[in-house]
């Protein structure tokens, strides 16, 4: 595959930019929906498990649960290369969407969202 139809991919998946729904009714339902899509693109799954709640690597969901929102988005963008965590910073998909991706997984910690659920599908 090439590097553009990659992107073409990536931004067909990934869906409006921030500042389409930022105006928008049902803005905070369309933020969910697009960090989903960019965790399911980036398949945190294949470490974290099917949930993102651990498998290799831990619960996504339980590291936004007791941390920080800048503590959450640095250790995404940043990684952690010493445990096998990929730094993100320079992806254009994760840090697009950096903010999304956080209210994605502080909506499950905080149980607004199921596990499984698809957000912006009723």
């Amino acid at each position: 595959m090439t590097q553009r139809s990659l992107s073409c991919l990536i931004a067909w998946m990934v869906g409006a930019s921030l500042s389409v729904y930022a105006q928008t009714p049902g803005a905070a339902d369309a933020a969910l929906a697009d960090g989903w899509r960019a965790v399911r693109v980036a398949d945190c799954a294949r470490c974290h498990g099917k949930d993102h709640e651990g498998l290799a690597a831990p619960s996504i969901v339980g590291f936004a649960r007791t941390q920080s929102r800048e503590r959450f988005i640095a250790a995404i963008l940043d990684g952690n290369p010493q445990m096998g965590m990929p730094a993100y910073r320079g992806n254009p998909l994760i840090e697009n969407h950096i903010d999304d991706i956080y209210r994605y997984f502080a909506a499950r910690a905080d149980g607004r969202l199921a596990a499984g659920a698809m957000p912006g599908r009723d």
